[in-house]
């Protein structure tokens, strides 16, 4: 149900920018959805319609872009999809010292009206 928490805050983004650019009836909401960030496009979708009601958002329909996990390696710099298949190693110098650079958020990328 964290999905909820997701979409309050993908309302009140887009809301915020609908209202700063003079936008009264908000079409469509493209959305980025990081892999790390567990929440399932249908419940994002379902909760969105439910919360979006009495909002300049109300007619909007969320588009949604999943974006899988990228790694960075602290050693060498090469970037990489982790998991259990390299053992969440860079598959170039099997350091295990690395950072996400990709995939852990949800951002609004744009509104249409």
């Amino acid at each position: 149900m964290h999905e909820m928490s997701y979409v309050v805050k993908i309302i009140d983004t887009a809301g915020r920018s609908a209202k700063e650019n003079g936008i009264t009836d908000v079409k469509e909401v493209a959305v980025q959805v990081g892999e790390m960030t567990g929440a399932l496009p249908e419940y994002l979708e379902m909760y969105f319609k439910e919360a979006a009601k009495d909002t300049v958002l109300k007619n909007a329909r969320l588009v949604i872009t999943q974006v899988p996990v990228l790694a960075e390696c602290d050693s060498c710099k090469t970037l990489y999809h982790p998991g259990k298949d390299n053992d969440y190693r860079c598959p170039e110098c099997k350091s295990i010292a690395g950072r996400i650079v990709q995939g852990k958020d949800i951002t609004v990328n744009t509104i249409k009206g």
